[in-house]
């Protein structure tokens, strides 16, 4: 049997712009759209990316690739690493439910970072994104559940792996090239999910899918400065899949590769928190709606869910905002209170906000096991709100809004970037951003980058 690097490889080298539909195209175009605006929004409310950005600007170096919040060029798998961080900082970048990953924070920025290195077209650009996003959520399928139930953040894990496809496509590696590089992403894949339940950890989270970045793209350049990676990475003795998981559905690895795009299965995030939190956010506006009461007079929030859920984001007391965003609690009674939880919503001021927390502190969470037993196919939360008059309102949603079964309408999807790139560009810059990206492949490489 041909080894999953081998196989990864052959795709990898043969993807071109001129194998993909419409479709994928506009599908691409939304998520860089998506990717440009959380990355903005991220560097300018949290202090880890900026300091990141700030540390990386310190050490200069040849320049190859743009930091994109530093304006200049830097060594390129250090502008992979401070762009991805700036991407994965509110936790509104882009998934994958069934892969259990954020695609979008590692892949894209390696393969911006590779399509600079070496003078790539926004065609090639393109097709190296959907290469990385295709084998990354392949992975992150075949490891889950059981890599998320040991404690790995897949993003991490699976990462390396997206970059380096999406970068050696880029590169114009061959088919030897990367499967070497493969090899040598496998050495460096990690990446801990305890980040998701402590506050000051939770800050930090950036850190895993930044590495990833850097990671993928550095293996390719070892690589082609005569680098060899174990060629039996994934399914060898002591390879990655039996490392990070007790049970690999390996069928997943390589299934329709080529012929179905995940990439179009990708969801985007409308509230800057765990996707876990999302459907019971959602259910939770839509039971609060039906009861026209004031929030003040709430007495209980509960909240049926599944497991995962009340695992990755069952934070009781959020005492920051990064831990907020991992705590259903904090999250439904800031969109009760707010009718809004983007970016912005989730801040120290509002992390201090008494009616918030006092809300907060009403939320119980259970484990539904209508929603236990439909995970991972639904995502989904029933939510019943009571009043101190002891009436009752109760909604259920299935599956958040931004996934490919309830989606996004594009309105949507450009009033989320709006309001993510307006913390930092003017109105002018923002639409000159979102017009640039939306004809992508008209565009020289050099004229897109000056947009950002």
């Amino acid at each position: 049997m041909q080894q999953f690097s081998s196989i990864y490889a052959d795709y990898a080298a043969d993807m071109g712009y001129e194998h993909l539909k419409p479709k994928v195209i506009e599908q691409v175009k939304k998520l860089i759209l998506d990717f440009a605006g959380v990355s903005l929004a991220g560097y300018k409310l949290m202090q880890f990316p900026r300091s990141i950005v700030s540390y990386i600007s310190s050490l200069g170096g040849t320049p190859e690739a743009t930091i994109f919040q530093a304006k200049k060029k830097f060594p390129a798998v250090n502008a992979a690493f401070a762009n991805a961080a700036c991407a994965h900082a509110i936790d509104m970048d882009d998934g994958h439910r069934f892969a259990a990953l954020h695609p979008g924070t590692v892949v894209i920025p390696a393969a911006l970072a590779a399509a600079e290195l070496v003078g790539g077209s926004t065609t090639e650009l393109i097709a190296g994104i959907v290469a990385g996003y295709e084998v990354m959520i392949r992975i992150g399928m075949a490891i889950n559940p059981s890599c998320l139930n040991r404690g790995f953040h897949s993003t991490g894990l699976a990462g390396p792996f997206g970059a380096a496809v999406a970068a050696g496509n880029i590169m114009r590696l061959s088919r030897e090239e990367i499967v070497s590089s493969l090899g040598l992403c496998g050495l460096q894949a990690s990446g801990l999910m305890q980040t998701d339940h402590e506050a000051e950890g939770a800050k930090v989270k950036p850190i895993n899918p930044a590495r990833a970045a850097m990671s993928g793209l550095l293996s390719c350049i070892l690589t082609q400065r005569g680098a060899k990676g174990p060629l039996y990475i994934f399914e060898g003795e002591d390879g990655f899949l039996r490392a990070v998981a007790d049970e690999v559905k390996s069928d997943l690895l390589t299934r329709d590769l080529g012929r179905k795009f995940e990439i179009c299965n990708v969801y985007i995030k409308f509230y800057a928190a765990c996707r876990h939190a999302h459907a019971p956010m959602d259910a939770a506006l839509k039971a609060f709606s039906n009861s026209q009461i004031d929030t003040s007079k709430i007495t209980k929030v509960l909240v049926e869910t599944y497991i995962v859920a009340i695992k990755q984001a069952g934070t009781a007391y959020a005492t920051t905002a990064s831990a907020g965003r991992f705590s259903i609690p904090f999250s439904v009674a800031l969109v009760l209170i707010k009718k809004k939880a983007g970016a912005a919503e989730y801040s120290e001021e509002n992390i201090r906000d008494q009616n918030i927390q006092i809300l907060a502190a009403k939320v119980q969470l259970l484990v539904g096991n209508k929603w236990e037993q439909v995970y991972p196919e639904k995502r989904g939360a029933t939510v019943t709100i009571f009043d101190s008059n002891d009436r009752v309102w109760s909604a259920e949603v299935e599956l958040a809004k931004g996934e490919p079964e309830n989606p996004a309408s594009l309105k949507d999807i450009y009033e989320k970037f709006h309001d993510n790139a307006k913390l930092q560009l003017s109105e002018r810059d923002v639409e000159r951003l979102e017009d640039g990206i939306m004809n992508l492949e008209n565009l020289l490489l050099d004229d897109f980058i000056s947009l950002i």
